[in-house]
């Protein structure tokens, strides 16, 4: 509903355009049919600007939000049904390997229950004896102290097999310990599979991916201008009007002997899932060297018309005027100006050329 009420907003401003005379400043009638959704002002502000510089970048996940699943037995894969991309919840089943070893293993975990109640019979036994004076201090220490080891080893094999995934039955249960997506695959349905086969025998990668990180590269003449904590903004080419703020939060102090690069790491909170892994990031670097103080306005207020640079201003008294002015710098958020505005005066921020175009020419 609001894209079809901004969408009938336009098409009266460009019959308003098409209609009215030549002139720089609205009517009353105009200036109010231009407020509202379609139309923001932004009040100018004071600020500097310093050395920006461009950096690309691909997104990657944060490490620290990475889990990886191994292999855990030699075994035949069964039920696995995820890909590559799918999100996973924590806890939740992702493969089951039917494995000897497996099987095995729970025949310990039979044994070593045994063993506890054999050794538990045996210290009531000795406590008995103890009591009718059949029995000495020795021996029943010693029977405590092999229920005691019976118990220890129960407890061991139990803690390898929740490592493992082992169940009760001759399986081992491969699980997502972490909510996220599958980003590596390396095993497949009805497979047979050993510890190892995959390099190290990573089965399956998950992440989360509500924090990532841009790893940006800085070349060699530029390293100079890099200091970790530097602010800087990140733009991608899936979301063209989406600015993401950050900082360097890792300057990698090795450049690649091919690409006589060095690799900087700006880690984005990611609440809203828009960034994803391999993206191609652009990252824009204040490098510190702040100028002297000028006007600031958000830098998609900016119209060039015929050579110059324009603001739509909202004087206050029911009317847009253009504003020649002169620029100095233009970054991805702001655009500084030199003169020709006023702080506090509001400058048209969304949709500045629609307003523009509305004024007529001069």
């Amino acid at each position: 509903m609001i894209m079809k009420q901004n969408i009938l907003l336009l098409a009266g401003l460009l019959c308003l355009t098409a209609c009215s005379p030549s002139k720089q400043e609205t009517t009353t009638d105009t200036y109010h049919s231009l407020r509202g959704e379609a139309v923001k002002t932004t009040p100018v502000q004071i600020g500097s600007h310093g050395d920006e510089l461009t950096l690309n970048g691909d997104v990657s996940c944060d490490e620290s939000l990475v889990r990886k699943i191994f292999i855990p037995c030699t075994g035949r894969v069964r039920g696995l049904t995820v890909e590559v991309g799918d999100a996973v919840r924590r806890g939740q089943v992702l493969a089951v390997i039917h494995s000897e070893e497996a099987a095995d293993y729970n025949k310990s975990l039979t044994d070593a229950d045994a063993q506890i109640r054999i050794a538990e019979r045996d210290y009531e036994m000795r406590q008995d004896m103890h009591h009718s004076g059949m029995a000495s201090d020795k021996e029943v220490a010693e029977a405590h102290a092999a229920l005691i080891a019976a118990h220890a080893e129960r407890k061991r094999l139990g803690a390898v097999a929740g490592i493992n995934g082992f169940g009760s039955r001759a399986t081992a249960v491969l699980r997502s310990p972490i909510s996220g997506y599958v980003t590596v695959k390396n095993i497949y349905d009805d497979s047979y599979v050993s510890p190892g086969d995959e390099g190290d025998g990573e089965a399956l990668e998950i992440a989360n991916l509500s924090r990532v990180w841009v790893i940006a590269d800085v070349y060699e003449s530029d390293i100079a201008k890099i200091r970790q904590g530097d602010p800087v903004t990140v733009t991608t080419m899936a979301y063209d009007s989406e600015v993401f703020h950050g900082h360097i939060d890792k300057v990698y102090h090795v450049l690649d002997s091919e690409s006589k690069t060095m690799k900087v790491r700006i880690t984005l909170d990611n609440a809203h899932g828009l960034l994803r892994p391999g993206m191609f990031a652009t990252v824009h670097v204040s490098t510190g060297t702040a100028d002297k103080a000028l006007y600031r306005v958000p830098a998609q207020s900016i119209v060039f018309d015929n050579g110059t640079d324009y603001v739509v201003v909202d004087d206050g008294h029911r009317h847009y005027r253009r504003q020649p002015v002169k620029t100095a710098h233009v970054s991805s958020d702001y655009a500084y100006i030199l003169g020709g505005l006023h702080v506090g005066e509001q400058v048209v921020s969304k949709n500045a050329l629609l307003v523009f175009n509305t004024l007529g020419n001069e």
